[in-house]
């Protein structure tokens, strides 16, 4: 079928161009002509089939714009984003807005311009025009009211703009030819089942699986008898639709169904409808990956914490308990209100440190039973017997602060495992070995803290001390004052016994000397710094008479198994120094040199007093 364009629909523009390229080619022919003529008459060969122009015309200007290179966008959004960003797209969306509301009428179209250019508009008398206004006015008065139309939308969505009734009509013969069809729109196959009688009704299922993001209660497909799933479709006739699902029921009518898919259809284009199964694919994918991530990081946790294996856990809190018990104790003894000599002083420390000895060796028996009896249960409940003892299916052991009584499985004898059972067991001694020295290092922390708290007390004292020295004029006073005398009953004269103060309790006692030649002490101050110095060498060497846990034979069964008949390497070494730790901390070194000055001073004061 052809298409002739009325003189309506022709562009004005379009052909003012066509008119005006016209015109231009034939002045310039005739110019073209005149100058070959010039030019034959001059005697000079020209090429007569060469045309040129003064001027560019609008036919080369649109020629030459279609020849260049299309323009790539490397960011198309922003592009788009710009363009409609510009003044004129602004207005002429706010021009369409207006003409929409009626606010603004629209510009005559070509055609309609045309009319008006026309003299035939004009030539009507004016006579004729009054006469026409006054017979349309009168038709007006006279005619019936026009019949209401159905309002085209409810509210500013239009609900009812699209029903069925505005699909094509479509002649079945058979239900065949609709699943042939594969027709898929509710409204279209309301549409049909109204339309064509002789169908009687339909089957649906739905269109796609529940699993589909595209999946909801009215995406169905028409299918024939053979393909329903009997737990779950739906039938379609002139009056109603019945939805079957597990034995129960549901009946509408048509119309009513209609209109719930109207009011379903837009209400999925809200965005937190249209976006909840991104929303929910996201927010699943999320969830797993989270607990995957969390999972993952508790197995990592349970397999190198100690301190989550429930076997070792109570081992390890009762090692803390001790540790804890243990900080409190102090390396020296100073009992209050008593002035000592040198030798009483360092005698008292020496007697000290022996107790503290004994409370250390007792601290470490201790941790060993503890330490050791954790591991045997630990491997005990990897399916090994330890090498140091027999298996027993039922064992009672108190570790930490409970008692345990579990019956553990065992692989059997060492010999009689197989090469993965070996390899099981060397992997479970030696995560064993690590726990002892998770303890060697706990109980070293712990001595290297009692270590350096003991000499910053002594220290504190010492301070305190000095910061209680008489000024010049008090002890003046002391050489020139007369104690008074009180008499008793028996009138014998008895000197006054004064409270003294506890801070002005000398604490060492030092004896004066005075020869011809000089003025000597006893003890001098060199015997002073050494017998202190040596009493707090001796806080260090106390800690460090306790031996660590890992290189003791009596955890050989772990550090050393025997595995195939075979003794394993130790290989742990002789555990955590601290010796080193000491060596590295300057704040202790700096603790012990601020004893040495204080006592310096202290030594002037006690000089003073007498």
């Amino acid at each position: 079928m052809s298409f002739q364009p009325t003189n309506d629909e022709i562009d004005l523009e379009d052909t003012e161009d066509t008119v005006e390229n016209i015109v231009l080619s034939r002045l310039n022919s005739i110019k073209a002509r005149g100058r070959m003529s010039s030019v034959k008459s001059a005697g000079i060969e020209t090429d007569t089939q060469t045309l040129t122009f003064k001027h560019t015309t609008k036919a080369q200007e649109r020629t030459r714009k279609r020849q260049q290179p299309i323009k790539l966008e490397p960011l198309p959004v922003l592009k788009v984003y710009q363009d409609h960003q510009q003044p004129e797209y602004i207005y002429e969306q706010n021009r369409w807005k207006l003409r929409t509301r009626g606010i603004l009428k629209r510009s005559p179209s070509s055609a309609e311009r045309k009319s008006i250019k026309s003299p035939t508009s004009f030539a009507e008398p004016q006579d004729d025009v009054k006469k026409k206004q006054i017979r349309r006015s009168s038709e007006a008065a006279f005619a019936p009211s026009p019949q209401k139309q159905p309002r085209a939308g409810i509210g500013r969505r239009g609900l009812f703009g699209s029903r069925s009734s505005t699909y094509p009509t479509y002649i079945f013969q058979d239900p065949e030819e609709v699943i042939k069809a594969n027709i898929r729109d509710p409204l279209q196959i309301i549409k049909i089942i109204r339309e064509n009688e002789n169908l009687g009704f339909l089957y649906m299922i739905p269109a796609v699986p529940k699993s589909s993001i595209e999946y909801n209660t009215y995406n169905l497909k028409v299918v024939a008898y053979e393909n329903i799933n009997k737990n779950d479709y739906y039938t379609i006739s002139q009056k109603a639709v019945t939805h079957i699902y597990n034995d129960e029921i549901e009946f509408i009518e048509v119309d009513r169904w209609e209109q719930e898919y109207l009011y379903h259809r837009e209400l999925i284009k809200i965005p937190i409808f249209s976006l909840f199964r991104k929303w929910k694919a996201f927010s699943v994918w999320r969830k797993n990956v989270r607990s995957t991530k969390i999972n993952e990081c508790r197995k990592s946790l349970q397999k190198d914490l100690f301190i989550v294996h429930p076997y070792l856990r109570p081992a390890l809190l009762k090692i803390n308990e001790l540790c804890y018990q243990l900080s409190f104790m102090g390396l020296y003894y100073i009992e209050k209100c008593h002035t000592y000599t040198l030798q009483e002083f360092k005698a008292a420390q020496v007697a000290r440190l022996q107790e503290v000895r004994e409370r250390l060796e007792e601290f470490r028996n201790e941790a060993k039973e503890v330490v050791r009896k954790a591991c045997r249960f630990a491997l005990r409940a990897a399916g090994f017997v330890p090498d140091d003892c027999a298996f027993e299916p039922t064992e009672g052991m108190k570790v930490g602060f409970s008692d345990v009584l579990v019956e553990l499985p065992s692989y059997g004898d060492s010999e009689k495992m197989t090469y993965t059972e070996q390899a099981s067991k060397r992997h479970h001694c030696m995560r064993l070995t690590c726990f002892i020295y998770l303890n060697d290092y706990l109980i070293e922390n712990t001595l290297h803290i009692l270590t350096v708290n003991s000499a910053n007390s002594l220290l504190n004292y010492l301070t305190d001390k000095l910061k209680r020295t008489p000024s010049a004029d008090v002890i003046q006073k002391w050489i020139t004052e007369e104690k008074p005398e009180v008499t008793d009953k028996k009138g014998a004269p008895v000197v006054e016994k004064q409270e003294e103060d506890e801070s002005l309790v000398p604490m060492f006692i030092t004896e004066l000397i005075l020869t011809v030649q000089s003025l000597l002490f006893e003890p001098s101050m060199e015997d002073f710094l050494d017998g202190i110095s040596d009493s707090v060498d001796n806080f260090q060497n106390t800690v460090l008479s306790v031996p660590n846990l890992v290189p003791d034979s009596y955890f050989d069964a772990f550090t050393s198994p025997y595995i195939n008949n075979k003794l394993e390497e130790k290989t742990c070494g002789p555990g955590p120094s601290l010796s080193s730790v000491f060596d590295d901390d300057k704040n202790y070194h700096i603790i012990v040199y601020q004893i040495k000055v204080n006592l310096l001073l202290l030594k002037l004061f006690y000089i003073f007093s007498f």
